[in-house]
This record gives C-alpha cells, sequence and structure tokens, in this order.
C-alpha cells in the first residue's frame, strides 16, 4: 500500500540501583519502527468430514464455523495429549517474515550513569 504506516513499538525502561555509595538512575525511552515486514503462513486443519458437509454455504466463510470442525486431540486422564506427534489436528507449518528495515530510537529521559546519552545516541538509526 502506498499510504501505509510503519509499526511502532515503544516502551520505558527504568535501571536503579542505590547501594553501597552507588546511586545510579537510567530512565530510558525505546522505540522501534518497522516500515515494511511481509508476513506468510501456512496453516494445517484437520476436519471432521461429517461436519464439513453440513456445513451451509451460507457460513463457508465464518472462521468459527471451521474452528468447530477441528477434531478435538485424544487426552489422558489429566488432560494432556496421548500422542502428540502422530494425531496432529491443527499446527502452523511454515512462519515466514521478512523485515525490510527496523529503526531503533533511544532517547534519555533521566539519565545519571556516564556514557548513557551517547549510547542512546549510538542506538538511534
Amino acid at each position: 500500500c502506498a499510504h501505509s504506516k510503519p509499526l511502532k513499538i515503544s516502551t520505558c525502561v527504568l535501571i536503579a540501583i542505590k547501594d553501597n555509595g552507588l546511586d545510579m538512575r537510567n530512565d530510558m525511552a525505546i522505540e522501534f519502527e518497522i516500515d515494511s515486514a511481509p508476513m506468510l503462513a501456512s496453516f494445517l486443519l484437520k476436519v471432521q468430514e461429517e461436519a464439513f458437509l453440513r456445513i451451509p454455504l451460507a457460513q463457508i466463510n465464518n472462521p468459527y464455523c471451521w474452528i468447530a470442525m477441528i477434531p478435538f486431540p485424544k487426552l489422558d486422564d489429566r488432560g494432556i495429549r496421548v500422542d502428540s506427534k502422530s494425531d496432529i489436528t491443527a499446527a502452523i507449518t511454515t512462519f515466514d517474515i521478512n523485515v525490510a528495515k527496523i529503526k531503533l530510537n533511544a532517547t534519555c529521559v533521566e539519565c545519571t550513569s556516564p556514557g548513557m546519552e551517547t549510547l542512546a545516541e549510538t542506538w538511534s538509526t
């Protein structure tokens, strides 16, 4: 899309130590910006044949109907899958993501440690 907006993830990190004459407080704002990250995923879903043949065509686009057709795996009395490898009913078989560009921006909100401002500038791209 020509008008797509980048994904921005931001957080604040506070590292403070006050012990035996050491008084350090580093409050930093960190932001990641991802311009483009196309994703491709492949899924494996086993559905019950009888339920699939009974689904009304008007509901074929309803994801809840598809989820309802996935059979439950065999579980033991504790609720743990009996055979985890041979009886897979739903799985993500492949997941690909291609991140073209990531920007990192770090800013010292309140930094008392020497070199933290320089570190924040070095991290910022």
